[in-house]
């Protein structure tokens, strides 16, 4: 129960799923639980404190046959798609910023060059690069795990990691 002239909380953050993706506004708060070689990708208006995340698991959509009910579980199309979504919720193109976090190499597979955190971070490099959305930050690689929580009141990107020796840290 709210007492008089308590200030109103914020809404509780709402779950970003493996391959979700999620568009609001402030006072907005989207988590996202235990990325391992999946990436969080936050795409942010400062000015308009609109933008998003997604969960992504997969680095591109090449051999998929569809992505229009999941384009969250490749990062190429999740980065496509925050762009476009952040944008139609009032964002403005030449103002979007970025943040990555995980992408972690959790396994070892002696017959891959690049593991699919690595990929996973290369992709969204290059597909934030080829929208041209600045890459502001980033916690990627490593071999431990995270949760993200992205507040879209403040564009802070909060990482807390799954390895007691590692300090969580904001972006």
């Amino acid at each position: 129960m709210n007492q008089p002239n308590s200030e109103p909380q914020p809404p509780p953050p709402r779950k970003v799923s493996i391959s979700d993706v999620a568009v609001g506004e402030a006072p907005d708060t989207f988590k996202s639980y235990g990325l391992g070689s999946c990436l969080a990708i936050a795409v942010y208006d400062p000015r308009a404190s609109v933008g998003g995340l997604a969960h992504a698991m997969l680095p591109t959509s090449d051999d998929a046959e569809t992505t229009a009910d999941l384009p969250g579980k490749y990062v190429d199309t999740a980065v496509r798609a925050l762009r476009r979504r952040t944008i139609a919720a009032g964002g403005s193109p030449s103002t979007l910023e970025a943040k990555i976090a995980g992408g972690s190499d959790m396994f070892e597979f002696e017959s891959l060059e690049d593991t699919v955190g690595q990929r996973n971070i290369a992709t969204a490099k290059a597909e934030l690069e080829a929208l041209d959305v600045p890459l502001v930050a980033e916690d990627v690689g490593g071999a431990h795990g995270r949760t993200v929580e992205f507040s879209l009141k403040t564009g802070a990107l909060v990482i807390e990691t799954a390895t007691p020796d590692l300090a969580d840290r904001t972006l």
